[in-house]
Formats: structure tokens, C-alpha cells, sequence
């Protein structure tokens, strides 16, 4: 496929991208080197008269990140389905000029007739546009990527039907940073069709995008493999649901590394922006924690890496039932442990993707019967971050009117084995021992069998592996297969005894298990990584990988620090973690948004530094009320606009 001729340019200091997709043409003449900022609007709502016009464009500007004042100047009317034949009753019947006439205080143009114009374009969203020369085309604002969370910006070939892409990323007119485009929210308008109609979204860079390489954060990889030929199902899934995907994240090398040598770590925003990117979708989770131009982002992980930077970046997250999403297309570690991952700044913005996107049941069921509380993993080695988790473990109870049981799932395997037989009767971390880890890391590295022979053929040597995944690699290589089989039997044993004797994992219960999520303390940028180690027995990370179970992480507090960069207090956000039965990933998130909702908790994170406004109550967060302040809120809702006009739109209360 030929590569499209991308023009940018900047408006008020604003960096645009002029789609290359040609909408339509003008009637009047336009000079074919000028690039013009122009509004679309109806016969119907030019002729509403001039207030009401004013208060069109007013709303347009006021509800869209894209549009602002310099695209209003000039107005391009498209024909209305209920407009009157007798064109322009209002008195702008041509193209005058602010500058020339007292009647009209805007250009006005007219959309040429075109019999091969498609249905689609001939309905154009009311909205920002620009016009080339006279062709019209819609306006993609491009956002600096200061984080540097991005690989690259995606912009479709096709914008009303994006099945292809080309990978896009424009250095900002300052020339510091690349750029991601978004497109105006006016676009698109949700339906029941297309629920997720103008959602922003990125994804890590596991997923295949047709048009678009997958690097995985590794030369070699890169140099190696041509663009996508086609895109994962998942992203299929999201596009035909109406979903905007503007780009590929970062991830860490081959979704393992730590080194992050063949690219430049993303920044975490949060406290003095200088704490390290964990988990394989760091750039995804420094996305959505930095940038409040997009919605929502999609990781996949094997054993954290959705749960780990969405802790360390305060971020409500999902890792999702095992096989509610389909993987294929992706770039995975194992069949058995990976699944797809949502991160949001708002619970509700997980809701409707989850509800949407993944094959779960629909959240009916009542998470209120039991609550679980392993003391394996509890309490944590930090006395400030216990104390907090109590508070969130309180809540939860007085929500739910249910008390905590207090569970040891190691004493339990000893008091209640699932078989009498000698290896049964084993303390549960030697039983398991290696089983999960090195089960995965053979898993691992045979998912990479073709790769490395690929690049052998093509290069005549070894490719580049950072320590880390190199370091599961060795371990795969050495798992013989009848070991391997035996892991997996003594998993399913495991699994088993688990839903049979600790906690229903069927469909239908109710049970929830609350878990660590973060450390008490984080890594600084600039520290060198320590060396990979095995995870032995049913770590945390492991748990609901081995169980199959959804498992969300929720931020709910922060704590001060002193920073030894700015030398000032910062603060750190405190997440904790549910998990919950198969299937029941929006039970889990409801139940979540209803319990923090009923306590007067703040459960929006913000954009930046903090997650939250600091505020004088125990968890350092200022919830809405509190020293008379309601704070920010965002909520989002249909607004109907002048003339009909709407948009699903983040109102600032």
C-alpha cells in the first residue's frame, strides 16, 4: 500500500493532523496550497437564526477537546434532510466575509453536490473539519507524548470504516516529542450498536493492528517482521463496537524485560514522575494516568503485567476471566495464563468496556455472601500500607454487612490435602513449587521457538534479549516435557481443591478474595534493575493466573513521601485488589463502584502527580464534601446541544 501524503499544521498554537481522506469539496474557490479551519454545520442549524447559531458553535467549542474558536470563523453548510428547498433564508445566502459585510459575522460556504459522494459522508457530523485547497477533511488534533508512553500514534485509512491503519508519530511543532492524533469527539455518537462509538483507546504493543508493525519493544523483532496483515480479534472487537484506537503503548521487551534497552522506559506521572515503569503494559498505564484525552487503554499479562503498573500508576484495572477475550493475534506468553486487561480512570469506563468487549455474564450476581481474607499475603511488610488496606477491608464489610474470613490457604492444603497420597500430603508451596512459574516460562519460550529461528535464517546469528526474558527463557528450554505435564496435573489438582475447599470459583457465586496490589514502596527510574528471580509457589501474581479468575485492582488511597528529586513531599497511590469467580468481572467491578460510592470515597483518579486531591482524612484523599469543597467530578452524559446537536461529553462540576 502506498504511504498517504500527511499534512500537519498548527491553529493557535494547537498541533492538527489534516486526515488524508477527502469528505467532499466546496462550492466556492479556494487556493489549492491553503489549509483552512472551518466548522461543518446543516442548512437547519445556520438557519436557526444568529443566536441560536451562536450558541451552536459556542457548544461545539465549550464540548470538544478538538474544536476552538479558529475553526469557527468560517462555516461549511451541509444539505439538512429537513431543510427548506428555498437554500439560505438566513442572511448569509454566500460566501462573506466578516471583514466586508455588517450582515454576517461569518464566512459561510456551501458542500458541493457530489452523486458519488458516499451516504456516509453526506452525513457529516456537525464538527471541526478542514478544508485543503476545497476538499474538506476531518481534523485530528495531534497530543504531544511527553510520557513517551506511545510506540506510535495510529491513524486509519478509512476513518468511517477503520479495518487499516498506518503508523503515525509527528514531532510536536517544538520539536521535543511525537505526536498521537485524536480525532473530535463530534465524529461519533454511541448507539446500541456501536456503545463504544468515540472512545479513545490505545493498545500495548502485543497487538496486531493491520498496517501496523508489533515490536514488542525489540529491534530485532521489529527489523524482522513486516507490518500486520491483519488485526487481533480483540481489536476487531473494539473497533466494530465504535471504539477510537488512537495508538500502540509500550511494552516492555517480549512483555518481560526490565532493562528497557532497545527503547526508552515510559514515564509514570505520578509523585515526582521519576519512579520506575513496572509490568509489560507500563506504556499503557502511564497513558491513561498522564493523558485526560484518552478514555481508556487495553494490556495483556501472564502473571502482572496489567496488576502491577496499575498499582504503582493508581489506576482502576481488570485482568480479565481467562478466555472471556479472544487472544488470537496477539503476541502472548501462554495459552493458559494470559488474558486481556483494562485500565481506566474511572470505574465506569471499565464497566461499559467489559460489558462490551469481553464474553462475561452480565454482572447480576450479588457479591455479598462470603469475603476472603488469605493470610498468606496479609498483613503487608509496611505498617502504613496495612493500615490502609484495613480501612478498605472495613469498608467492604460494612458495604456488604459481611465480616471477613480469615483464611491461611497453605494451613488448609495441610489440614485438608486433596488426596492422602505422599505428594498430596506435601506442605503446599513444596507441592507447587515450581509448577507455576516454570509452567509458564516453557510456555514462554516456545512461543518465541519460530522467532529465533526466523532471525538465525535472516541474520545468521542470535537476536538481542534483554536479561530478563532471557532469563525465563533458559528456564523453558530446561523444562522436559514429562516435567511440564506434571506441573499441569498438579495445577489442576490444585485448581480443584481451591474451588472444592477455599472459594467457589464456579460462575455463580458470590465469594470475593481480597489481595495485595502494588509494594509498599517504589523503584526510582535511575536504579538499576535487580536480577530476575523465580516465582515460587502460588505467589500473588500467580493466583488468579492459576485459577483462571478475574482479579481488578482499586485505587483508593495515597501516601506522602519524601522525594529525594524534588526534595519536597510527594505522594504515592495505594491500590488494593479483589478477586473474584470466573465470569464474574462485572460483578466485581459494580460491586467496587457501589461500595466506595456508599462510603462518600472519591472514585475518579485524576490525571498527573496525584491521583487524588489531597485531603486531611486518613487516606490523604479530599472526597467530595469534604472542608466544603465538592472537588472534581467528572461525569459523563448525553448532551443534547443546540438543534440537536449531541455529544458524550466529560462535564468538569
Amino acid at each position: 500500500m502506498a504511504l498517504k501524503h500527511l499534512i500537519t499544521c498548527v491553529v493557535a498554537g494547537i498541533d492538527y493532523l489534516v486526515h488524508p481522506q477527502i469528505l467532499g469539496s466546496v462550492e466556492e474557490s479556494v487556493r489549492a496550497d491553503q489549509v483552512i479551519p472551518v466548522v461543518v454545520l446543516s442548512e437547519d442549524e445556520v438557519n436557526a437564526g444568529p443566536e441560536e447559531l451562536g450558541r451552536t458553535l459556542q457548544f461545539l467549542v465549550d464540548n470538544d477537546d478538538v474544536c476552538t474558536d479558529e475553526f469557527t470563523g468560517i462555516i461549511v453548510v451541509k444539505p439538512s434532510g429537513s431543510a427548506s428547498e428555498q437554500r439560505g433564508h438566513w442572511p448569509c445566502p454566500g460566501a462573506y466575509d466578516v471583514t466586508t459585510s455588517t450582515d454576517c459575522p461569518f464566512t459561510v460556504y456551501r458542500v458541493a453536490d457530489d452523486p458519488g459522494t458516499s451516504e456516509e459522508k453526506n452525513l457529516l457530523p456537525s464538527g471541526p473539519y478542514f478544508l485543503s485547497g476545497q476538499n474538506l477533511h476531518q481534523a485530528w488534533r495531534l497530543y504531544p507524548d511527553e510520557l513517551d508512553a506511545f510506540t506510535f500514534g495510529l491513524l486509519p485509512d478509512d476513518p468511517f470504516d477503520p479495518q487499516s491503519f498506518q503508523a503515525v508519530a509527528p514531532l510536536s511543532s517544538d520539536g521535543v516529542s511525537k505526536t498521537i492524533p485524536a480525532p473530535s469527539r463530534f465524529y461519533h455518537s454511541p448507539s446500541s450498536s456501536k456503545p463504544l462509538a468515540g472512545r479513545r483507546v490505545a493498545l500495548t504493543d502485543t497487538f496486531d493492528v493491520k498496517g501496523a508493525k508489533t515490536t514488542l519493544s525489540s529491534r530485532a523483532w521489529t527489523q524482522l517482521y513486516p507490518a500486520a496483515e491483519n488485526s487481533a480479534a480483540y481489536v476487531k472487537k473494539l473497533l466494530a463496537l465504535g471504539a477510537v484506537v488512537v495508538g500502540k503503548t509500550k511494552t516492555t521487551q517480549f512483555t518481560a524485560g526490565l532493562q528497557w534497552v532497545d527503547h526508552h522506559a515510559p514515564v509514570n506521572p505520578r509523585g515526582d514522575r521519576y519512579h520506575e515503569a513496572s509490568g509489560s503494559s507500563a506504556g499503557a498505564a502511564a497513558s491513561i494516568a498522564g493523558y485526560p484525552w484518552l478514555d481508556f487503554a487495553i494490556g495483556e499479562e501472564s502473571d502482572g503485567g496489567v496488576r502491577a503498573p496499575a498499582a504503582d500508576h493508581g489506576l482502576h484495572a481488570l485482568r480479565s476471566s481467562h478466555d472471556s477475550a479472544s487472544l488470537e493475534g496477539v503476541q502472548i506468553s501462554s495459552e493458559r495464563y494470559d488474558t486481556v486487561g483494562l485500565f481506566g480512570r474511572r470505574l465506569e469506563d471499565l464497566v461499559s468496556a467489559a460489558q462490551h468487549s469481553l464474553q462475561v455474564s452480565d454482572g447480576s450476581v450479588e457479591l455479598h455472601r462470603r469475603i476472603f481474607y488469605p493470610t498468606d499475603y496479609f498483613p503487608t511488610s509496611d505498617d502504613k500500607h496495612q493500615k490502609l488496606i484495613e480501612l478498605f477491608v472495613q469498608n467492604l464489610e460494612t458495604h456488604l454487612d459481611s465480616k471477613r474470613i480469615e483464611v491461611n490457604i497453605a494451613q488448609l492444603w495441610q489440614e485438608n490435602p486433596p488426596s492422602q497420597s505422599p505428594i498430596a500430603r506435601l506442605p503446599l508451596q513444596q507441592y507447587l513449587s515450581k509448577a507455576p512459574f516454570w509452567s509458564l516460562c516453557h510456555d514462554y519460550y516456545h512461543k518465541y521457538d519460530q522467532f529465533r529461528a526466523d532471525y538465525n535464517d535472516a541474520v545468521g546469528r542470535e537476536p538481542f534479549v534483554e536479561t530478563s526474558p532471557r532469563y525465563r527463557w533458559k528456564i523453558g528450554e530446561n523444562v522436559a516435557n514429562d516435567d511440564y505435564d506434571e506441573y499441569l496435573d498438579r495445577l489442576t489438582t490444585f485448581r480443584t481443591w481451591f474451588d472444592e475447599t477455599v472459594m467457589s470459583l464456579s460462575s455463580e457465586s458470590g465469594d470475593i478474595m481480597v489481595l495485595p496490589a502494588g509494594i509498599a514502596t517504589q523503584k526510582y527510574r535511575d536504579e538499576l534493575p535487580s536480577e530476575p528471580e523465580p516465582l515460587e509457589g502460588i505467589d500473588t501474581r500467580l493466583l488468579s493466573p492459576i485459577l483462571g479468575t478475574p482479579q481488578i485492582v482499586v485505587p483508593f488511597a495515597q501516601l506522602p513521601y519524601k522525594s529525594r528529586v524534588t526534595e519536597s513531599t510527594e505522594y504515592r497511590p495505594v491500590s488494593a485488589s479483589l478477586m473474584g469467580a470466573r465470569g464474574s468481572d462485572l460483578a466485581l467491578l459494580r460491586l467496587i463502584e457501589e461500595a466506595t460510592q456508599a462510603s462518600g470515597w472519591r472514585t475518579n483518579v485524576d490525571t498527573g502527580g496525584r491521583a487524588f486531591p489531597v485531603g486531611k482524612n486518613g487516606r490523604h484523599v479530599r472526597d467530595f464534601g469534604d472542608d466544603g469543597v465538592g472537588g472534581e467530578v467528572y461525569i459523563q452524559q448525553k448532551v443534547a446541544g443546540p438543534e440537536g446537536i449531541s455529544s458524550s461529553v466529560l462535564d468538569e462540576l
